[in-house]
């Protein structure tokens, strides 16, 4: 116990100290530069930040912004794991689609925004995207889950005549998270960057990207500075929530599982 706190503590600290690292040397090519237009100091963007935070317009868009975000996210999310499964089980669905997701994997940001900016409102734009970047790692990621599926594990279950819902809990369900849970985490990080370039490019009212574009025009270099630090906050903030659900959801899993098992035994 006590080594795993002193590990914990040590890299903490080793974490603190990259942060004063960087800090510190954004701080130090400020001052040599000593153009504000280009590169705020650190504390003319904390300023800037604190003048955000305390402002109640801020909150009701970081509101909006988080919601595409989640929405878009779990659109893509349910839509890639529906897929992965359809396809997994119909060869001609997986053909169908593979050309087409390599097409979505290939295509950049800014086009899907562009493209969709005509056919569709800023609000749907910053979903669509969200969606198009998250559904290709799940569907992925899901697919190569089932592909590394134990075939000796799987011929065992059968051997052994287990039911379907126990060889899915047993076997089935353990590989799929273990590729969906790092899917998953990069696909919180990838959601956030499209939702904001897409509300910056398509000028999403009511948004974060809406308040960096503005900032941007009136040369607010440390407003700019300081949404962009609120989008990194709340990226870093949501993967943490995420892993942290998704850790505790396991551990569960696991208890549940053994639990099972050790019935079945006894019965």
């Amino acid at each position: 116990m006590r080594s795993i706190m002193k590990n914990k503590l040590k890299a903490l600290f080793l974490s603190l100290i990259s942060i004063v690292f960087w800090v510190s040397a954004w701080q130090i090519c400020a001052m040599l530069m000593d153009r504000p237009y280009f590169l705020p100091s650190v504390s003319d963007t904390l300023s800037a930040l604190s003048r955000l935070i305390t402002s109640p317009e801020f909150y009701r868009v970081a509101l909006y912004t988080v919601f595409r975000v989640i929405f878009g996210l779990l659109i893509g999310v349910f839509l890639g794991v529906g897929l992965a499964i359809l396809s997994h089980h119909v060869k001609f669905v997986r053909i169908l689609l593979s050309p087409i997701i390599s097409v979505i994997k290939a295509t950049p940001v800014a086009s899907f925004i562009v493209v969709f900016w005509i056919l569709l409102s800023g609000d749907a734009i910053a979903i669509v995207v969200a969606v198009l970047m998250v559904m290709p790692i799940i569907w992925q990621n899901v697919l190569d889950a089932y592909s590394s599926i134990d075939k000796d594990t799987e011929e065992m279950c059968r051997a052994y005549e287990f039911s379907r819902l126990k060889k899915f809990r047993l076997l089935t369900l353990p590989t799929l998270l273990k590729f969906f849970i790092p899917a998953l985490i990069t696909s919180v990080g990838l959601a956030w960057k499209s939702e904001i370039a897409a509300e910056i490019i398509a000028y999403t009212k009511n948004s974060i990207g809406q308040y960096i574009n503005d900032a941007k025009y009136n040369l607010l270099t440390a407003e700019v500075f300081a949404w962009t630090l609120v989008v990194i906050i709340f990226s870093i903030a949501f993967e943490r929530l995420a892993r942290l659900a998704l850790a505790a959801l396991t551990k569960k899993r696991r208890g549940y599982a053994f639990y099972g098992t050790d019935t079945e035994k006894r019965k």
